[in-house]
């Protein structure tokens, strides 16, 4: 790590002597302000408040660095020169990483020298608390780099909402991960299998941080201009799919853990199709390859939500046929079924109204549109017609598991087929509007 060009530029620009000197001073203060509070007692008040700045310094302080170190270099206009240098997409993920966290990293590493010396807890107890607050610090600031390169993938610029976002995001990632580690000793079933709380929350922690890790790699390797597969994805699809599985109870068969596989994959597919950018002519780059049956070249082509539609369709079918009998849920048999396959057919057609959205002649504001859109057929429209009382009429926009399968499976199977013809037309106008453009 220490022959990484990349890290040692950051440390130069995070470790000034200036600041080296400036943390320890302030965390000083601080702790004696909490130590002369608790009546001079050098114990659990220090001992939370250290716990507490940590929390500070690695995920909010660590997160905004994390997610703002490739964000800066667009701003300032050097990305592009890192971009032509010889260092490594993997370099430049541990240098981007934790070049740009080590001061917040610095101050949080003398918290939790503090917190060792001032708990009452014995080192049985705090050791697994101090793994997984570094655990938390270091997936939130994972998720925030991870959340920036996607942005940056998909368009160049930068708005200060943004940024917040990336902040928000890796907030929500890591402080969830902190409760298990203050007093909770209820335990977690995973496929059987009964494991503390806190100790599950520490293997997920570092299991996604793994993934989180090979994500910021995977996008670094995009940004350098080299060639990938989209099967890190599928594999990490699959990893969420059984994942949760494994969380959920199993009552009446194997039904609901298949159903949260179901739903993590079609969850993923739906995050990647508004992150993605949806480029006309990657989207040609791909049909032409498929077309000259260069198949290396389609995969390495195609996007990760279209890389996802199996595992979707097959848990989904899987879900319909295995559909027991006994209606878990309150939904029988062939409703139930007929309503995954439903969804199947759901997700089709919004995946092509927002494939019709972003091909358009101004496609900045497609996804946003898109998420409106989409907000008025399963939301706005559906609670207008069921005040009405045309319940049946809500088939056109859910797939209500009580409601005639038929009706169910045609209103999503007319509506998917309405939204590919939609995007072929497009598609077709773009084509020849391009072509009249070369002429």
């Amino acid at each position: 790590m220490t022959g990484n060009p990349e890290l040692r530029r950051n440390l130069w620009l995070e470790l000034t002597p200036h600041r080296l000197v400036g943390m320890p001073l302030v965390l000083a203060g601080l702790f004696l302000l909490a130590y002369l509070f608790d009546g001079r007692v050098f114990g659990s008040k220090v001992a939370s408040l250290a716990i507490f700045l940590f929390v500070l310094l690695t995920i909010l302080w660590g997160t905004r660095q994390a997610s703002e170190a490739v964000v800066s270099e667009l701003r300032d206009h050097t990305w592009d020169g890192q971009r032509m240098s010889v260092i490594g997409p993997w370099s430049m993920t541990w240098g981007k990483l934790f070049g740009a966290t080590a001061y917040p990293w610095y101050g949080a590493l003398l918290c939790l020298a503090v917190l060792t010396l001032a708990s009452p807890e014995p080192a049985a107890e705090l050791l697994p608390r101090i793994l997984l607050l570094a655990a938390a610090g270091l997936l939130a600031q994972t998720t925030g780099l991870l959340a920036s390169l996607q942005a940056i993938r998909k368009d160049r610029r930068f708005r200060r909402s943004q940024g917040a976002a990336f902040l928000v995001l890796g907030i929500g990632v890591g402080l969830p991960l902190l409760a298990p580690s203050f007093g909770s000793s209820r335990p977690v079933a995973w496929y059987g299998w009964t494991v503390p709380v806190s100790d599950f929350v520490l293997l997920s922690a570092l299991v996604f941080l793994g993934w989180a890790l090979t994500g910021c790699y995977r996008l670094l390797r995009a940004e350098l201009q080299l060639k990938s597969l989209p099967l890190v994805w599928v594999n990490f699809v699959l990893f969420v799919m059984i994942y949760a599985a494994g969380l959920t109870p199993v009552a009446g068969g194997a039904s609901p853990r298949l159903l949260a596989a179901f739903v993590s994959a079609l969850l993923l597919t739906y995050a990647m199709a508004f992150s993605e950018r949806k480029d006309p002519v990657a989207l040609r780059r791909l049909l032409l390859a498929w077309r000259g049956r260069r198949w290396l070249t389609a995969l390495q082509a195609t996007p990760l939500w279209l890389a996802t539609l199996p595992l979707v369709f097959v848990s989904g079918l899987l879900l319909a046929v295995l559909w027991p009998p006994q209606a878990p849920f309150g939904w029988p048999g062939g409703y139930g079924g007929a309503a995954i396959l439903a969804t199947c057919l759901f997700l089709l057609r919004d995946l092509g109204l927002i494939l019709f959205l972003n091909l358009g002649r101004n496609p900045k504001r497609a996804d946003l549109l898109a998420v409106l859109d989409l907000a008025l057929l399963y939301g706005v429209i559906p609670a207008i017609l069921s005040s009405l009382g045309q319940r049946l009429a809500t088939s056109l926009c859910w797939p209500w598991a009580d409601l005639p399968p038929a009706l169910i499976l045609a209103a999503a199977g007319a509506e998917a087929l309405l939204a590919g013809i939609l995007v072929a037309r497009r598609w077709r106008l773009l084509h020849d509007r391009q072509a009249a453009a070369d002429q």
